[in-house]
């Protein structure tokens, strides 16, 4: 399964796979990166980031067909 992680700052830079991308490039970069494959989208995203930016990048993956989840710091 191909795993690929999607990271969100508190200032709103983005990253996928450690790749500085904008917020338009994030749907072409998963599409690359899972079209034809099984493919797992891990998110970190910053608590001060509002839900709106996780639930878009998530409707993203799920339309690519990739599981979600959501990466937490530990307490």
């Amino acid at each position: 399964m191909q795993e690929v992680t999607v990271t969100i700052t508190k200032d709103f830079k983005y990253s996928v796979n450690d790749k500085i991308v904008s917020r338009e490039q994030i749907k072409a970069e998963l599409t690359s990166l899972l079209t034809g494959k099984k493919g797992q989208v891990v998110l970190h995203i910053d608590k001060e980031v509002p839900v709106e930016y996780l639930v878009g990048i998530g409707g993203i993956a799920a339309g690519l067909e990739a599981n979600v989840s959501i990466a937490t710091k530990p307490y």
